[in-house]
């Protein structure tokens, strides 16, 4: 295969090197003088003591082409510093070299984002418009996937010089500042491409989400009235409309316009999603539970009952490129955990067996990364069975709730309303939060049911939206803001997750919450923590800056880490305690404590997250 890669490369130089001959009439310039120092320089890029970007940053300070020409000499596969060789050439109008070492680039790395790019301006500053236009998309799918966002508006900027006339270049300029968490600007442009082109349903969709962003919900709502007028079927546009609605307190429209999204389409996974949100605020749990359960279910198929064996025969065809495909070491180790713990309890049959077996064949995958960061859609021919199983609800209950009360009937609810709403920064730490009956059941819930499908990085999430919404949950989320009704009388449930830790891993990192008030909950039994003193939360007396958004707290660490030096933000530490929650302003920055948990599967540490309300605007 590698040879195969030097031979056609080989070919492409020698035809491009033979336009330039032929075209110019004389061979390639050699490279220019460098200094005593940009030598001394390359010899340590060279051994290693200097990183490609300390070259192309030493380029632009002044060294230029001569010093890019002769990293790319000593490095001849190296991508990224073609592309810059490429960029140069094209700022110096040498056009025809410039294409040559941009397709060179191209094909040396593809998943490289300025080789796209640069390849796009090539071809288009070459007279090959829809050659450039034919890079684009690939272009595009690099720099999101390594959230580029500066390359990606670079890309946009070069696609609207190529279609001038067309409104996607600037739809995806809007969403990458989006990415960026640059919402006005992203707003200001929707504004100026809606005012300009006229009604636009891609736009208007993104206009309400982008305003949803930045709280200001009746605009939102405006934003997708427009869109459901335009696509009055459309069940996105419907649902996101029901559910803006539904937070700016008008249910009667919100119950109409999620209403019309289930009869446009009843199988919706989304549209039954948005429903339950409605009934759960209204406090119909056991229909709110059940229509969370059905979206559940359009997306990953019902619960399995029965012998497993002929579901087992039944291997749906998986897409290796899909996200909801790649797998990594830590999630594929959990599952065999997993399958173990309930075949050891028969709750599933013999055939599971074949599965457990299936998996552990998965772990030595030579494609499986090393890095827990790093996921890969493995061969779902070579592994059938995992292919069969994978992230499918094979065992998911959804038990009674038990009789008697969830919450904690011997809490002094009234003093903890008291010193949360006394407190600053605001929270409260609550022992004992739940009954044992409760505390049991739910244990039991999160142990057994195969629903954590979101890969973080060394810990696995539930959510709502994936099926972790039984009614066993939803009660204990309705009896927690009905105990608390100072907190939360007006603040409805708004999101529900859960995650799961593999001991040798961190937890998750400083961030806040997309909600009002936050209610953060441990589950795992005292016994399976090493480290009484740590292993909880982290909480900060700063709550997250106004332009980083209500809805995605999603900066880079670095910004999180020096607003909170910028804040003198000291954090409070509070240990972990199995049946204890903290209750906490869901603005405030927070983020896993250090923990050591035994080795396990029950020893697993597990904390549950219920947000209720909306974000202050």
């Amino acid at each position: 295969m590698l040879t195969e890669f030097r031979r056609k490369l080989g070919k492409l130089k020698d035809r491009l090197e033979r336009r330039v001959e032929s075209m110019s009439g004389a061979k390639r310039r050699e490279p220019g003088p460098i200094s005593e120092g940009d030598r001394e320089f390359m010899l340590g890029w060279i051994m290693g003591k200097a990183a490609d970007e300390e070259v192309i940053a030493r380029a632009r300070a002044g060294a230029g082409l001569a010093l890019i020409d002769r990293a790319c000499a000593a490095r001849p596969s190296n991508a990224l510093l073609c592309a810059v060789r490429a960029q140069y050439l094209l700022d110096d109008e040498e056009l025809i070299e410039a294409l040559f070492h941009a397709e060179r680039a191209f094909v040396l790395g593809r998943l490289e984002p300025l080789s796209a790019l640069v390849l796009v301006r090539a071809r288009a500053a070459s007279g090959d418009p829809a050659g450039a236009l034919e890079i684009v998309p690939a272009a595009l799918e690099n720099a999101r996937r390594m959230q580029a966002h500066a390359v990606r508006l670079e890309i946009c900027e070069a696609w609207r010089s190529l279609e001038p006339g067309s409104v996607e270049p600037l739809l995806e300029e809007a969403r990458t500042h989006v990415a960026a968490n640059e919402f006005e600007a992203a707003a200001s442009m929707l504004k100026k491409l809606l005012a300009d082109a006229g009604p636009n349903f891609d736009a208007l969709m993104l206009l309400g989400a982008t305003y949803q962003d930045l709280a200001r919900n009746a605009d939102a709502l405006a934003a997708y009235l427009q869109a459901v007028e335009a696509k009055p079927a459309n069940v996105d546009a419907l649902c996101m409309a029901g559910l803006c609605a539904g937070d700016l307190g008008d249910r009667e429209k919100a119950d109409r316009l999620v209403g019309r999204a289930c009869e446009a389409d009843p199988a919706s996974s989304f549209a039954q999603y948005s429903l339950g949100m409605l009934r759960m605020e209204q406090e119909r749990i056991d229909e709110a539970s059940a229509l969370f359960l059905g979206a559940r279910n359009a997306s990953r198929g019902a619960p399995w009952a029965g012998p497993l064996e002929p579901r087992l025969a039944a291997v749906p065809a998986r897409d290796i490129g899909s996200p909801d495909w790649a797998t990594a070491r830590f999630k594929l180790e959990h599952d065999v955990e997993q399958l173990e713990y309930l075949r050891s309890r028969g709750l599933v049959d013999a055939s599971v067996d074949s599965v457990i077996a299936g998996y552990r064949k998965a772990l030595f995958d030579g494609r499986l990364p090393a890095k827990i960061y790093d996921m890969v859609g493995l061969e779902p021919a070579e592994h059938p069975l995992l292919a069969a199983t994978y992230k499918m609800p094979v065992h998911a209950p959804d038990p009674e709730p038990p009789s008697g009360a969830l919450a904690n009937p011997a809490l002094a609810w009234a003093a903890i309303e008291d010193g949360y709403l006394a407190a600053e920064p605001r929270h409260a730490v609550v022992d004992g939060l739940l009954s044992a009956q409760a505390l049991e059941a739910l244990r039991a819930y999160c142990l057994e049911s195969t629903l954590w499908n979101d890969l973080k990085g060394g810990f696995l999430g539930a959510s709502l939206a994936d099926g972790f919404a039984g009614r066993l949950l939803l009660h204990i989320a309705a009896e927690l803001r009905a105990k608390l009704p100072r907190v939360l009388h007006d603040k409805p449930l708004r999101g529900l997750w859960a995650y799961k830790y593999d001991s040798r891993y961190t937890g998750i990192g400083v961030h806040a919450d997309p909600g009002a008030v936050s209610l953060n909950f441990w589950l795992t039994p005292d016994a399976a923590n090493l480290d009484a003193e740590a292993g909880g939360m982290l909480l900060y007396p700063a709550t997250a800056p106004a332009h980083w958004s209500a809805q995605r707290f999603a900066p880079r660490e670095d910004e999180i880490r020096a607003h909170l030096v910028a804040k003198g933000a000291k954090a409070i530490k509070l240990p972990y305690r199995e049946n204890r929650a903290v209750l906490f302003d869901s603005s405030l920055l927070h983020e896993s404590d250090a923990f050591r948990f035994a080795e396990g599967y029950e020893n697993r540490r597990i904390n549950l997250t219920f947000v209720y309300g909306a974000p202050a605007a």
